[in-house]
């Protein structure tokens, strides 16, 4: 077993004062890890699936520990879409954006009155291009 250290940090100096934070976690126990960089192009894939159970390119629901997503391109954005059954929600990656998931849970709501979170396992993660294909990278650590 591993332990894999994720450190956040920002760091800014804004008229002539120095800001920032940087946080830190280790995360003990991991025994498994998915990095690769994936071609993503204008029509979606996925490039990451959740289950009970472990398969190729797929990952069990309370196994995970980290899930990032950059997209390394220089100038087209991606556009991820995670799954739950029929919930879904989306987010943009700009160039050189990243996506951190801690947890592979989620929760989507479109009523207008009040909202309660009601968590279940993300399905799958699926990427797509907007205008030309973006290498992006994976890494999953279990």
């Amino acid at each position: 077993m591993a332990t894999l250290t994720v450190t956040i940090q920002e760091s800014i100096t804004l008229n002539g004062s120095e800001r920032g934070s940087t946080n830190t976690i280790d995360m003990t126990g991991i025994t498994q890890l998915d990095q690769r960089i994936v071609k993503v192009g204008t029509t979606e894939q996925s490039l990451a699936l959740f289950d009970t159970a472990e398969a190729a390119g797929q990952f069990a629901d309370s196994s995970v520990d980290y899930v990032r997503i950059t997209n390394l391109d220089l100038t087209n954005f991606i556009t991820l879409r995670m799954t739950s059954g029929d919930d879904e929600y989306f987010v943009k990656l700009s160039a050189g954006d990243s996506f951190v998931l801690f947890e592979t849970v989620m929760d989507t709501d479109d009523d207008a009155g009040a909202a309660t979170a009601s968590l279940s396992n993300i399905d799958s993660i699926k990427a797509v291009a907007n205008t030309a294909a973006c290498n992006v990278e994976l890494f999953v650590a279990a």
